[in-house]
C-alpha cells in the first residue's frame, strides 16, 4: 500500500538521488532517452522533410529534456508539480484502462468519481497524445508557410517538440511506467514472493547506463509507418508494457538487475523494449507529418 503518492516518491527518490554519487533519476538514464530518440531519428522514410532527416543530433539531445525540468535546485516545485505525473501510468489491470477519453480533464474527471486522484495514477497517455498532436499541428504549419525565417522558426519548432514527445514515448516502453508495481512490488498479495526492494532506477539507470549502446537494439526497429489511430496504438503501446511486469520481476529474482547483470535474457527483454520506444516514436513522427496533409 502506498504511503505517499506517487509524485511524492519520485521527488524523493530525485532528492536520494541528487546526493549520491550517482546521477539523477531519468527514465531509462540520460542515456537511455538519447538512444531511443536518436535510432527512431535514423528510421525515418524518404518521404520525411529533409530538415527533420538531418536533425538526428538535435533528437538525440532532447530526449531527456522532460527530466532536466525536475531540476531540483529551482525555488518553486511548480514546474516539478506539473511535470512529474506526466511519466507513468499506474495501470493495475489492463481492462481498468479501457476506452480512456482522448482528453486528460475528462480522463481527471473519471479518476476522480471513482475516489483517485490523478496525479498518482498519471497522465502518460495524454503527454504522447498531447504531443504528437503540437508536432501533426507544427508540420500542417510548414507546409503552409511560405516566409523564410518564419518557416525556419517552424523547423526549429517541429525538432523541439518531437525530440520532448520522445522522451514521454520510451518513458511508455519502460515497463516500469506502466504498473503500479513501479518501484517494488505492491500491495498486500505477493504469491511469487517479488522483491519489494525499490528496483525502479537499478533496472532503467544503472543497467542500461553499463549494458547498453544504441547499436545494441538498432537493428530491431524499422523504417516507420503510419498508425491507424494514435491514441488507440499508444494505450496497446503501454499494455503490452504492462504485460512485460511480472517477467522483469521474474528475471531480477534470477539476475539482480544492476550495472554488473550479464544475463543474456535480460540483454534481449531490454533491447526489445527501448527497440519498441524507438519504433512507436518513429511511426508517431511520420503520422504526424503524413496526417499534417489533411
Amino acid at each position: 500500500m502506498k504511503m505517499y503518492t506517487k509524485t511524492t516518491a519520485l521527488f524523493l527518490l530525485v532528492g536520494m538521488v541528487a546526493l549520491a554519487p550517482s546521477p539523477a533519476v531519468f527514465a531509462w538514464g540520460e542515456e537511455g532517452h538519447r538512444f531511443v530518440n536518436r535510432v527512431a531519428a535514423q528510421k525515418m522514410p524518404d518521404d520525411m522533410p529533409a530538415f527533420f532527416k538531418n536533425a538526428v543530433a538535435r533528437l538525440e539531445f532532447l530526449g531527456p529534456e522532460p527530466d532536466r525540468w525536475r531540476d531540483n535546485k529551482e525555488l518553486f516545485s511548480a514546474l516539478r508539480e506539473v511535470n512529474a505525473p506526466d511519466h507513468f501510468l499506474d495501470i493495475d489491470k489492463p481492462e481498468n484502462f479501457a476506452d480512456l477519453p482522448n482528453d486528460r480533464y475528462k480522463y481527471g474527471e473519471w479518476l476522480r468519481a471513482q475516489g483517485k486522484d490523478p496525479k498518482d495514477i498519471g497522465y502518460l497517455p495524454y503527454s504522447i497524445l498531447e504531443g504528437y498532436e503540437k508536432v501533426q499541428v507544427l508540420f500542417r504549419l510548414w507546409r503552409n508557410t511560405q516566409a523564410v525565417e518564419e518557416k525556419a522558426q517552424i523547423e526549429q519548432n517541429i525538432i523541439y517538440y518531437a525530440g520532448v514527445l520522445g522522451h514521454f514515448v520510451a518513458d511508455g516502453s519502460q515497463p516500469l511506467h506502466a504498473t503500479n508495481h513501479y518501484n517494488g512490488w505492491s500491495g498486500s498479495a505477493n504469491p511469487d514472493n517479488f522483491t519489494r526492494e525499490p528496483l525502479h532506477w537499478r533496472f532503467e539507470g544503472e543497467y542500461v547506463k553499463a549494458q547498453f549502446k544504441a547499436e545494441d537494439f538498432s537493428g530491431l526497429v524499422n523504417t516507420a509507418t503510419k498508425l491507424n489511430d494514435p491514441f488507440a496504438d499508444t494505450m496497446n503501446f503501454l499494455f503490452e508494457s504492462n504485460r512485460l511486469v511480472v517477467p522483469l520481476y521474474q528475471m531480477d529474482k534470477t539476475v539482480r538487475w544492476d550495472d554488473r547483470n550479464r544475463s543474456p535474457e535480460a540483454k534481449q527483454f531490454v533491447a526489445k523494449r527501448l527497440a519498441a520506444g524507438s519504433q512507436m516514436l518513429a511511426n508517431l513522427w511520420y503520422t504526424a507529418w503524413v496526417n499534417s496533409a489533411k
